[in-house]
């Protein structure tokens, strides 16, 4: 009979046991993918069994009724409809499972919520595996609109079958005993670049994907037909010979005709691409140190253990410590911080071999695990990242790190014990590094703020020789004029924070301008503070812009409590811009210089040093 057909997608010799009773079905595999369908299926979809006890509902009728779906099951329609109309339905039921016949698109009227609804319904009995009826099975749509509106109906299909193969946005197929398609809906044809779901009858995955892919899938298939288990929930990448891969989650389920043979497979296959990628990203940057690209240190603790085996002997550990990293975030900020950082990252790639493990340790410490290699292969790696530091450091960033090595060679060494040497030994590296390493980071600032100097090398020079002869007949120390000579290079070193705009701008500056200008100051400090080279002159940098009287910036400070090299600084870098022009000025000259100097002389200069000053200008004469 055609309706024993219905019997074989769920069957009375297997159940699932719920609250309210029992839910017959193939396999529990084919239970579940068959809730998925119903839920997905925007119709009114129900089992009842031969009480007319509700067994299952789909969301879709959940939702239109108000409720979740649990609360249908065990239930009648005397506990949700009208008494008139809920016995209606019971005879329906009744009538569909006494003769075995089918009741199909009984159009009617329905009353919910207060709003009126054509509802088109049909009934069929469910059979169980020997044929007898165990209950109905029944599917309503809304058909309000293709009422009100007989042109414009809706291209549908009139049966469960076709609203499932039509409106589910899964791409769902039906294949025979070879694997040939029998049938697909319009999202697999979709999927496939097909206009006609028809053109791909009796077509294969051979037609669609890669070779590789096609016969992956075939086998897969072939199983689930051998077997009759079903594939659920598969995550494969579905390649292709002329496009780009995608992800998919498929179920493959064996097909049975009425009499419970296997004739071939349907299934379903949704695209999570996008999910697959995101999973991706999540798990890369679980392991991944997202500004360099480098490992992260959890990963680097996961390695160290699994590589710290007999095996791996020698092990050889290499950590590394950039230098001058707080010097440039505090200078140039950090966006060129992290310029530098990826700089370092890019050559200690370049540097070690595809099988070591460079990872970030930190927020300017690097460290790689170097398995089966002895010191002397690693102090070659480390001498090549030296020369590629060298080779790409530019004035803007000067590059540099400093490195300790330490090796594990036998099997009792503690391999806590060798990565704390390997520290110890970067440290002690650095501090020998020291020297030259802040000379680097000197001079890169001191040719940085050449760059938005209006002042020409020779009256740098001048002003510095003006400045020491000063702290000479001030009997100032050797090392504080040698202070006092790095401090005429750089006591505006602050300007290096400060945006182009406001570097470049030749007028006037504007209030806002000039509030930024007196940050300068305690910028120019901060830096200095950040180098052990620059740390005898923060203080005086700080106090550069101070007046005598206590009337300058940034603190008020006034008399001795300002340091001497700032108040040098200060007046002789006073005297250079007033007789250099600028955009909104000419110059003074000489002599004007002088009488101005005079008379600020006790309010923005110190009358000790501007006696000094006068007296080597006049010497000049």
């Amino acid at each position: 009979m055609k309706q024993k057909k219905q019997s074989k997608s769920i069957g009375k010799d297997s159940y699932v046991k719920s609250k309210n009773g029992d839910i017959p079905h193939k396999k529990a595999e084919q239970y579940n993918l068959f809730q998925i369908l119903i839920d997905n299926i925007p119709d009114n979809i129900y089992i009842k069994d031969i009480k007319n006890k509700f067994l299952m509902v789909n969301k879709t009728m959940a939702d239109f009724m108000g409720k979740e779906t649990k609360d249908f099951i065990g239930k009648t329609d005397f506990d949700f409809f009208p008494k008139e109309k809920s016995k209606e339905y019971s005879q329906d039921e009744n009538l569909v499972m006494k003769k075995g016949k089918p009741i199909t698109d009984k159009v009617e009227k329905v009353l919910h919520s207060g709003k009126e609804f054509w509802m088109s319904s049909s009934k069929i009995p469910w059979y169980d595996r020997n044929g007898d009826i165990m209950g109905t099975m029944g599917i309503s749509r809304d058909i309000t609109k293709r009422k009100q509106l007989e042109n414009n109906l809706l291209g549908r299909e009139r049966n469960f079958f076709g609203a499932l193969m039509n409106n589910i946005p899964d791409s769902i197929f039906f294949k025979d005993l070879n694997s040939r398609i029998v049938r697909i809906n319009m999202a697999c044809a979709k999927k496939h670049g097909i206009e006609n779901p028809e053109d791909a009858i009796g077509k294969t995955d051979f037609d669609f994907f890669s070779e590789e892919h096609a016969q992956q899938a075939y086998n897969d298939e072939q199983n689930v037909i051998k077997t009759g288990k079903p594939i659920v929930d598969f995550e494969e990448k579905e390649t292709y010979e002329d496009k780009e891969d995608k992800w998919a989650s498929t179920t493959k389920m064996p097909w049975y005709d009425e009499n419970g043979n296997i004739i071939g497979i349907f299934g379903i296959t949704r695209d999570v691409t996008d999910k697959k990628k995101v999973e991706e990203k999540v798990e890369y940057l679980s392991f991944h140190d997202a500004l360099t690209g480098l490992y992260n240190r959890a990963f680097f603790d996961e390695e160290l253990k699994r590589l710290d085996t007999e095996r791996q002997l020698p092990i050889t550990i290499v950590m590394g410590d950039l230098n001058g990293l707080k010097v440039i975030n505090d200078a140039y900020g950090h966006a060129r911080g992290d310029v530098f950082l990826r700089k370092i990252a890019d050559i200690l790639k370049e540097s070690f071999r595809r099988e070591d493990i460079i990872s970030r340790w930190g927020g300017d410490e690097f460290i790689s695990i170097l398995p089966k290699t002895d010191a002397e292969n690693a102090k070659n790696i480390a001498k090549r990242i030296k020369e590629l530091c060298k080779e790409k450091s530019t004035t803007n960033i000067p590059l540099s790190i400093s490195l300790g090595i330490s090796t594990k060679k036998q099997k009792s060494e503690d391999i806590d014990d060798v990565l704390k040497k390997a520290e110890d030994r970067m440290y002690k590296n650095k501090i020998s590094d020291s020297s030259s390493i802040q000379d680097s980071l000197v001079m890169s600032l001191k040719e940085n703020l050449k760059k938005g100097d209006y002042r020409t090398e020779t009256r740098i020079i001048k002003m510095e020789e003006y400045a020491l002869l000063i702290g000479k007949k001030l009997k100032l120390s050797s090392i504080k004029l040698e202070e006092l000579s790095l401090l005429l290079n750089l006591h505006n070193i602050g300007k290096l924070a400060l945006v182009d705009e406001i570097m470049a701008k030749k007028g006037r500056l504007t209030k806002e301008e000039w509030r930024i200008i007196k940050e300068l100051p305690e910028i120019g400090y901060r830096i200095a503070e950040s180098s052990t080279k620059l740390k005898p002159i923060a203080e005086s940098i700080l106090s550069h812009h101070e007046w005598y009287n206590g009337q300058g910036y940034p603190r008020g400070i006034k008399g001795d409590e300002i340091p001497i090299l700032s108040r040098i600084s200060f007046l002789v870098d006073s005297y250079e811009a007033m007789t250099r022009d600028k955009p909104y000025r000419k110059k003074l000259t000489k002599k004007e210089a002088i009488k101005e100097i005079k008379r600020c002389c006790g309010t923005q200069f110190d009358p000790k040093v501007v006696d000094v000053f006068l007296e080597i200008l006049e010497e000049e004469e």
